[in-house]
């Protein structure tokens, strides 16, 4: 019989083993998702028994290309989250299984099973934490353009809720404080992308759109989470210098930031391409205004996110002395940046584009590393040297990064607005919070 230490130790490793094999079963079905979208095989069915009730007997799933091609990246992202994770809670299980089944459900229980996940969101929350957020922002765009697949009647709807959703998507990453808010915003942005899409009767633009979404949200969750771990906040006024002291994580979280800025040949850029192409396809001349406009927001708010938290001055003590990830968080990321690069350059064309972007930055690296530092002399604002014993130099500027870091200012008359479409995008953004 085992010791009570024995015994404790045991118990101890059991979650940890448990989040290891369903990471791998995450893993094996995205690659088996993944070959049944790209060989296009036969529609397969399954019938499970029902409880009866509204004139249903059987609950009908199928996975087809279309359905694989969904749930091959919300896998992918599954396993990275509860790698990152380590020891996830039972919540992020059933948020899982629930996401699978509802996009594997056909006709109207398609329908059923989104707003049963939509119901139990509110009830998982707790359970989540910052654990489940970085999934949540995968599976709750897939499952409402899942839904939204069957239901071609209302397309025009479609595109009008789209159009909203870019707008609101890229003015929230554009004035969010917190990574945490970037990557709530940028999936709100890609599932008014997918809506968008569908509205212009595009279905392979809004599926890309949901392909790149999995693939870009929750990097930017889990850097917001680990960010939040080892420094007490995602704030970017608070932040700054972790590419110093985190520079493998700022490398892969700098990657994130870059696929949602949909720089080629980004998922991010070959989702909006297709959506782009499919405005001016139909000449809907307003959907390709909201598409720039989007592409500018999230251009702004990525290169603001980036500067203030890998580039700018650290802002506290925890902040200058965080050290890099943990291996299973970067083992996470660098498995969703991998899978966002096949994706992107599965296509010849792209492939040319990414090689000679490769060549580019191995070229600028190549001359760095030649011509050696540079000696620039240094710019403190009109202010003198601050002396050696300040850790982080002269804090007479300001105390946080807030003018460096600071959000895209509306006009005076647009303020008010503002904030009541703010209200009401706290009830409507729920599933998107981490």
């Amino acid at each position: 019989m085992a010791r009570p230490s024995e015994q404790s130790r045991v118990m101890a490793a059991m979650p940890a083993a448990v989040a290891g094999g369903v990471a791998g079963l995450a893993f094996a079905g995205a690659l088996g998702m993944a070959a049944v979208a790209l060989f296009g095989l036969a529609p397969m069915q399954a019938a499970l028994p029902w409880f009866g009730g509204a004139g249903f007997d059987v609950a009908d799933f199928a996975v087809d290309p279309l359905r694989a091609a969904l749930l091959a990246p919300l896998l992918l992202a599954a396993a990275a989250t509860i790698t990152a994770a380590g020891r996830p809670k039972p919540g992020l299980y059933a948020l899982i299984v629930a996401s699978v089944l509802a996009v594997l459900a056909l006709g109207p229980y398609g329908s059923a099973l989104g707003a049963v996940f939509w119901g139990g969101i509110a009830l998982l929350l707790a359970l989540w934490g910052r654990q489940g957020g970085a999934f949540a922002l995968a599976a709750v765009p897939s499952v409402l353009v899942t839904v939204a697949l069957d239901a071609p009647a209302l397309d025009p709807v479609f595109a009008l809720a789209g159009g909203a959703a870019l707008l609101g998507g890229g003015l929230w990453a554009a004035r969010a404080n917190t990574l945490a808010g970037l990557a709530r915003a940028t999936a709100l942005g890609f599932a008014g992308l997918a809506l968008l899409s569908l509205g212009l009767g595009a279905a392979p633009a809004a599926v890309a759109a949901m392909i790149a979404n999995a693939l870009i949200a929750p990097v930017l969750g889990i850097a917001a989470a680990t960010l939040t771990e080892a420094t007490g906040t995602s704030a970017l006024d608070w932040l700054g210098g972790i590419a110093r002291g985190m520079p493998r994580f700022a490398l892969l979280m700098g990657g994130g930031l870059a696929f949602a800025a949909m720089l080629p040949p980004g998922p991010g850029f070959v989702a909006f391409s297709a959506a782009w192409r499919a405005a001016i396809g139909a000449g809907a001349w307003t959907a390709i205004v909201v598409l720039a406009l989007w592409f500018a927001l999230m251009g702004f708010a990525v290169l603001r996110a980036f500067a203030a938290i890998a580039l700018g001055r650290p802002r506290s003590l925890r902040a200058a002395a965080a050290e890099d990830a943990a291996r299973p968080v970067l083992v996470a990321l660098a498995a969703l940046l991998l899978g966002g690069a096949i994706f992107a350059l599965a296509d010849p064309a792209r492939l040319g584009l990414g090689l000679a972007m490769a060549a580019l930055a191995l070229g600028a690296r190549w001359f760095l590393l030649r011509a050696g530092p540079v000696d620039v002399p240094a710019y403190d604002d009109g202010f003198a040297r601050s002396p050696a014993w300040l850790p982080f130099g002269d804090p007479t500027t300001q105390i946080t990064a807030t003018g460096f870091a600071g959000a895209l200012r509306l006009p005076p008359r647009a303020q008010p607005a503002w904030r009541w479409a703010c209200r009401a995008g706290r009830w409507l953004a729920v599933p998107f919070r981490p």
